[in-house]
């Protein structure tokens, strides 16, 4: 069984071009202001190095949105088992990855793509605690997409408009809503 190592120089640039996008957004540079060169020089890299490892923008973009994604999805696991030890705390921990990154969510949230897939990785997340928790869908039960366009409005909300709010605040609010 042979396994190929990735070229650490090759992570360490695309590691470095992604944070480059990333502090672009957080300065709050508009998706469409950006270019390969700006993105490259904020990496202090060059734009030949960008282009080994990535098409274009879209390309470097898709995978960032990947990465977000995937970190998102690793603060939801625990709270996927049937008996999470400290829900809060988890689900704290997942607010505060959105607010940590606020700036960069608030320019994505201009995204109707991003919103969509936000939107669809939330219903599934309710969807597969549902399954694991063995709660029934019914006439009494509020549907998969009410509850997640609720928790993704909730924290969109929150980043543009409720920052004053920690994320304490808003834990308490989302367990008001997702009382049964």
């Amino acid at each position: 069984m042979s396994t190929t190592k990735k070229d650490p120089r090759a992570m360490r640039s695309q590691r470095m071009l992604k944070e480059a996008l990333v502090a672009l957004l957080n300065e709050k540079t508009d998706l469409q202001a950006l270019t390969v060169k700006k993105v490259a020089d904020k990496a202090e890299l060059n734009r030949a190095t960008f282009y080994l490892h990535f098409v274009d923008l879209n390309d470097l973009l898709k995978d960032l949105v990947k990465d977000i994604f995937s970190d998102l999805e690793e603060k939801l696991k625990p709270l996927l088992l049937l008996e999470s030890s400290n829900e809060r705390t988890q689900l704290l921990s997942y607010l505060d990855y959105f607010y940590n990154h606020r700036i960069m969510f608030s320019v994505l949230f201009k995204e109707d793509r991003f919103k969509r897939k936000m939107h669809k990785e939330i219903k599934s997340f309710i969807k597969a605690r549902r399954t694991t928790r063995q709660v029934l869908d019914g006439p009494e039960r509020v549907s998969l997409d009410i509850l997640a366009s609720a928790m993704f409005g909730v924290i969109e909300w929150w980043l543009e408009e409720g920052t004053e709010h920690s994320s304490e605040y808003i834990v308490n609010q989302i367990e008001l809503l997702f009382r049964r």
